[in-house]
């Protein structure tokens, strides 16, 4: 994709993008990005993805790499991939700093210990945030809803799977770690029931089963392609809006004729 081939909301995206590079370089945060382009995450993350896809196309856009310095972001990479391979309790700040290509002292400045960097991990990851915008305002059209719900679920989970295996799968030794994040996957259940009660409530959905049980039921399909095929059985998540359409389509409507 180059930059002409963008719609108005993904141009305003990127130029935001490209004035925090200009300011404060490649180290911006997303929140700093929400702010400057006044676009929600969410729609952020629908229209151009995560923060190594909006510098892909910041790339694309001006014709060259944009200095991709970004410590934190790579530190908080870094805590991603050595999280997954030796879960919470046993991975150091050595390995994290390793794995970014660090001092262990740059890991310490920028977090201040070890808790301090989970807690900016879980803080990135911003599942609940983001549900919470899709659904705050449902609309008479749940299968788009439902949709674009999936769809950005299935790239943040992608993103974040070796960690949600944690979430779900931990051992004792790990559990007070994920207690925040456990929390934060409560808080989506919670947010997914309410917007399923409004619909049924509106009548756009048959109480086939409390809201909650939708809620359980949906987030169980998306977490199937984007943990469980891809981590068991070696299917790759190619492509969420295919993925999204299949799965909507199977919810709302089943396979029987």
């Amino acid at each position: 994709m180059v930059y002409h081939e963008l719609d108005t909301i993904q141009r305003q995206i990127i130029a935001a993008a490209a004035e925090l590079v200009g300011t404060v370089g490649a180290d911006f945060t997303m929140e700093q990005l929400v702010e400057r382009a006044n676009i929600p995450r969410a729609t952020i993350y629908r229209r151009i993805g995560n923060k190594e896809a909006l510098l892909r196309h910041l790339a694309e856009q001006h014709g060259h790499e944009v200095e991709t310095a970004d410590i934190r972001s790579r530190m908080l990479e870094a805590a991603r991939q050595v999280f997954g391979r030796y879960g919470l309790q046993n991975t150091t700040m050595e390995q994290i700093a390793s794995e970014a290509g660090v001092g262990v002292a740059t890991v310490y400045r920028h977090f201040g210990d070890k808790d301090g960097l989970i807690r900016a991990f879980i803080e990135a990851s911003a599942f609940n945030s983001v549900v919470s915008e899709l659904t705050r305002t449902p609309s008479a059209d749940v299968a788009s809803d439902l949709r674009e719900l999936a769809t950005i679920l299935l790239r943040l989970i992608d993103e974040n799977r070796a960690m949600l295996r944690l979430v779900l799968f931990s051992n004792e030794s790990d559990r007070t770690y994920l207690q925040r994040m456990r929390s934060s996957t409560e808080r989506t259940l919670a947010r997914l029931t309410d917007y399923f009660a409004f619909q049924i409530a509106a009548g756009r959905l048959q109480a086939a089963g409390s809201a909650q049980d939708l809620g359980l039921t949906f987030m169980g399909m998306v977490m199937g392609h984007a943990i469980i095929g891809p981590l068991h059985y070696d299917i790759p998540l190619d492509d969420p809006a295919r993925v999204s359409r299949l799965l909507v389509a199977l919810f709302l409507h089943g396979l029987a004729s």
